[in-house]
């Protein structure tokens, strides 16, 4: 992967929240409320970006094999401002090298909504002109979408000035499993890692080409 480098996983960590401040004004009993979201922070490890037992859950079975966790550059030619990916279920070969990873997350920062929008956009063409099958997949109050071929599934999703994308192994769920299976990962991803309830599961995808 260009621009990359690995570093190992450590300790949890949550992605930034908001904060609230509150300015009295000179009326006797009147407060001024101002509320301010913070600037999201990427996660520095992997159970910051999605836990194992997401995972788990949302596949319906325990992964084995290590995690890896990677920092990418950032790209300003498209609005990039910054990176991280996991790599869950990575099991070696008999020659000791690494097999494919079980399960793909990334989360990617951009400069402004409109570039996060713009390479969702570009990503999901480069996808369609390539003969793949693409799938609407509702992320919890988000639109997703799958890009599928036949070596992996990956849905990507945008959220403010950031993108999320999950990819699959082939084989890893049922085809009537996949589209499910994809925006559990991906909703985990942007509630900063933890399982989906079962009560929100996401909506059934429709195909769209």
């Amino acid at each position: 992967m260009a621009g990359l480098f690995l570093v190992g996983c450590g300790a949890d960590a949550e992605p930034g929240g908001s904060s609230d401040t509150e300015a009295p004004t000179t009326g006797s009993a009147s407060v001024t409320t101002q509320t301010t979201t913070a600037e999201f922070v990427l996660p520095d490890t992997c159970s910051g970006l999605l836990r194992v037992e997401a995972i788990d859950a949302a596949l319906g079975f325990r992964i084995v094999g290590s995690t890896n966790y990677v920092v990418g550059l950032p790209e300003p030619e498209i609005g990039r401002t910054g990176r991280v990916t996991c790599f869950y279920g990575v099991i070696p070969n008999p020659d000791g090298t690494p097999a494919p990873p079980l399960v793909e997350a990334s989360v990617f920062t951009y400069n402004s909504v409109e570039s996060a929008l713009a390479r969702i956009e570009t990503v999901v063409s480069q996808g369609r002109e390539a003969g793949d099958r693409t799938q609407d997949v509702p992320v919890g109050s988000y639109d997703g979408v799958a890009i599928i071929s036949v070596t992996e599934a990956t849905l990507v999703v945008a959220v403010d000035k950031r993108n999320y994308a999950i990819t699959l192994a082939p084989g890893l769920v049922t085809d009537e499993q996949l589209g499910q299976a994809l925006a559990d990962l991906a909703e985990s991803a942007i509630n900063g890692g933890l399982p989906v309830p079962t009560t929100t599961a996401s909506s059934t995808p429709s195909p769209t080409s």
